[in-house]
């Protein structure tokens, strides 16, 4: 929150001071005209500057809230105390924190009661369409697909206030400022002008106050109470009694409409800005107090001057006041595990347990529905974060650190799951809820046909939401590339600006289709349409690493993508990939650096500390190797990769009782790891127990289905299979028009030409083998050493050249 200036302190200081002198006649409406029952409740959001740097900042929209806020709390506005009003000012304005103070508002506000909605910030439609009637942009809305959330709906602003209005027979007034300029998602279709249009035509029976026509913008600046909104300003110099046109000590909407015509209108020609009002012109808003109408008057030059709120304890303290200290206690426990992040564990110590503990106990019966409305945000609010990253630079700590999504987002549904519940399945945000909840649980699926399922079951409950689409696009079969067609057509209509849609397309054609030049299309059309995006860059790096094998292009977009990030993002995975490059191109000093370099960045980035471990493997360092493996190891003790690697050594060091520890440890930690699955299997194709081996391969291939290397070994394995042995030559074969420069693959080929008796092939593919990669052939043909048949080859003369031209160190020794 914004402090006031200490000259607004100083006029609020003694504007109150005045009131309370002694002898001084208190300060009283001309005519009371509110019924002793009535009770005014207010939501107030002023939000100027937004998480999301892609959504233009506002300069003053926090400061009108404020403004506004104060005048609420004087006794013009009703004195609204603590009890009473609800301000949530930028970063305090997220969407769950939005939908919380709603939700207090439609509970609190009673028959006769008045219910008052200011937010002022941005407003915006994206897209066109008799389905889309606008969002009011809170802190944390992404500056694209606002439907994913981040963004409150029109439509459930609707709800909430029709609700108060109709069913609770209380009065409401929303004013809304919301049509500012700036360069917004929906600004090829007038977004924020048609968001204006929807919210003069969308509600009946309730008073509206809206900056200006839909057509036009709400205009801010220095000149307006050394800096205001035009509206703002004039809207409460107005309210405390300068719109009153007969002079009957009320203000009326009739007089507010014409005040604002009057003043709005004029200052701020040449630009257009009339502001509208909706609803009874007759409708009597506010009393008028002389004393503090006089006060703007003699302040409407500069700074208009806000009034304090009037001094009562805040309706959470009085009622912990009378409580007794054991309770307090827990309901500080309670607010504490909100702000430790500590919801679900531990099971006696978390949010959790402390609410359920309170919600049940008689002497905070008044807080009851506070603790729920905040306990419900807090659950939401790291998933929209997430959320909000995909759409808005896709940098994820996936694509950060390559962090697993099962571990990033493994609590995700569970919070999900427990706000929906909280709120219950009558709430607006019921069903919005439970969608993110299965699109979380697909994320976290390593079976493409349960993902599919979950994705499925957030579009059914929330049918344009954008990201389901794009994680369905990823996990379709190669048979289903209609669908991912449909789909991608679907997302990038909703939001022809975004580039994940571009990017999954690209996979699925990669991965799945096994075309990877429609992948390098895809990621140009997303360079076309963000050409600032790291991530296409990132992407591009990637895919001419791994598929052309072209260096020095793959270079170029790593060091464009080092130089895109700035300082203020940390970005390991990127250096670890420079280091794997400069590992292909046999710079391993420059590998050494890179890997160092991510690690410089962040300590805990257990990958960089595996590829360190791979450099002193490669080299012999193989004490310097397991000390790198064990450090990642000391950073996450489940770390599979860590895990096979150690396995890996081991096996290579002839220390089979410590390697089968290790293989068999990763596949307790996590069975449903391709790895952990693979690195065991590894350990049986070593020992040759290839019956044993032949499940765990075929288990890790229903986890990794695209992973060539996988199907080498389950040819492999069928090559050493009597009963399996005709498959070993389709399957390696197969794999081999997948990927030729796989030396693994090669090496295969050759023991298989052996087992067949064909010297020469197994001579040719042998040769290809050691040419793709020599030290990862150099690997798999200790097992080729293994083959009986493998004598004939080295009785040859042709093998001593082979070895001098390809290990000429161990030719020597």
């Amino acid at each position: 929150m914004k402090y006031l200036p200490i000259v607004l302190l100083i006029a609020i200081s003694f504007a109150l001071s005045a009131q309370t002198e002694k002898g001084a006649t208190p300060i009283s409406p001309s005519t009371v005209h509110r019924p002793p029952s009535t009770e005014i409740f207010a939501v107030v959001v002023g939000i100027s500057d937004y998480q999301d740097e892609s959504i233009p900042d506002l300069r003053f929209a926090d400061k009108d809230a404020l403004a506004f806020a104060g005048f609420l709390q004087s006794p013009a506005g009703g004195s609204l105390d603590e009890d009473h009003l609800q301000v949530l000012i930028n970063e305090q304005a997220t969407h769950a924190q939005f939908a919380r103070a709603l939700d207090w508002l439609w509970e609190v506000a009673g028959e006769n009661d008045r219910a008052i909605i200011y937010f002022s910030g941005h407003g915006d439609v994206e897209k066109k369409s008799l389905t889309q009637s606008g969002f009011l942009l809170c802190w944390d809305a992404p500056a694209r697909v606002y439907m994913a959330g981040g963004a409150f709906p029109l439509s459930m602003l609707q709800e909430v206030i029709s609700t108060i209005s109709i069913q609770n027979k209380a009065k409401v007034t929303m004013i809304a400022d919301a049509c500012r300029a700036g360069k917004l998602s929906g600004s090829n279709v007038s977004g924020s002008q048609l968001t204006n249009s929807n919210l003069a035509r969308q509600y009946a029976n309730e008073i509206k106050i809206l900056s200006c026509q839909p057509d036009e913008y709400s205009i801010e600046g220095e000149q307006w109470g050394g800096g205001r909104g035009a509206f703002s300003y004039h809207l409460l110099n107005g309210l405390y009694g300068l719109a009153d046109g007969n002079s009957d000590g009320t203000v009326s909407l009739t007089e507010i409409d014409r005040y604002l015509e009057d003043h709005v209108t004029v200052e701020v020609a040449p630009q257009n800005q009339l502001p509208m009002t909706i609803g009874n012109g007759r409708e009597k808003l506010y009393d008028v107090f002389p004393e503090l109408l006089a006060k703007v008057k003699e302040e409407k030059i500069g700074q208009l001057p806000l009034f304090a709120a009037t001094d009562s304890r805040g309706f959470e303290e009085d009622v912990l006041a009378q409580a007794d200290s054991g309770v307090v206690k827990l309901y500080e426990a309670f607010k504490k595990s909100l702000a430790d992040k500590q919801f679900l564990e531990p099971a006696n110590a978390c949010a959790d347990f402390y609410y359920d503990k309170l919600s049940q106990e008689p002497q905070l019966e008044r807080l009851h529905s506070s603790l729920r409305r905040n306990y419900a945000a807090a659950l939401q609010d790291d998933a929209q974060q997430v959320l909000n990253i995909i759409l808005k630079s896709g940098l994820t700590e996936k694509v950060l650190k390559n962090v697993e999504a099962s571990v990033i987002y493994k609590h995700y549904p569970d919070y999900l799951e427990r706000a929906a519940e909280l709120l219950g399945a009558e709430h607006y945000m019921y069903q919005l809820l439970q969608a993110r909840k299965h699109f979380f649980e697909g994320k976290m699926q390593k079976i493409r046909e349960v993902s599919r399922a979950s994705y499925h079951k957030a579009l059914s409950l929330q049918p344009d939401m954008a990201h389901a689409m794009v994680e369905l696009i990823r996990n379709f079969e190669a048979d289903q590339l209609d669908s991912a067609k449909h789909y991608f057509e679907k997302a990038t209509d909703l939001v022809p600006s975004w580039i994940e849609p571009y990017i999954a397309m690209g996979y699925y054609y990669n991965w799945i289709l096994k075309q990877p030049k429609k992948q390098l299309e895809m990621l140009n059309l997303a360079g076309q349409i963000d050409s600032t995006s790291v991530l296409v860059w990132y992407e591009k790096s990637r895919y001419y690493s791994r598929l052309e094998i072209n260096y020095p292009l793959a270079e170029k977009w790593l060091l464009k993508t080092v130089e895109g990030v700035g300082a203020d993002i940390c970005f390991p995975c990127v250096y670890n990939n420079l280091g794997a490059l400069y590992i292909q191109t046999n710079r391993f000093d420059q590998a050494e650096q890179a890997y160092k370099k991510a690690i410089q960045f962040d300590s805990t980035f257990t990958t960089a500390y595996i590829n360190l471990g791979d450099i002193a493997n490669r080299l012999n360092r193989t004490e310097e190797a397991e000390q790198y493996l064990k450090k990642a190891l000391q950073i996450d003790s489940t770390f599979i990769p860590a895990i096979y690697n150690l396995g890996n050594i081991s096996l290579k060091a002839r220390r089979y009782e410590e390697a089968e520890k290790y293989f068999k440890k990763g596949l307790i930690i996590d069975s449903m790891s391709w790895v952990a699955n693979y690195g065991l299997a590894d350990f049986y194709m070593a020992r040759q127990d290839w019956e044993e081996a032949l499940p765990l391969v075929q288990k890790a291939i229903e986890l990794a289905p695209s992973f060539v290397h996988l199907q080498v070994s389950l040819g492999n394995i069928y090559t050493h299979l009597p009963d399996y042995f005709e498959l070993a030559a389709p399957t390696l074969n197969k794999a081999l028009e997948t990927d030729p420069d796989l030396s693994y693959t090669h090496i295969c080929l050759a023991q298989l030409a052996l087992k067949n008796k064909d010297l020469e092939d197994a001579w040719r593919y042998l040769e290809q083998g050691l040419e793709k990669d020599v030290s990862k052939a150099q690997i798999k043909l200790e097992n080729l050493k293994s083959n009986p048949d493998f004598a004939a080859i080295k009785k040859e003369p042709r093998w001593n050249a082979l070895m001098e031209k390809y290990f000429p160190e161990e030719f020597k020794n």
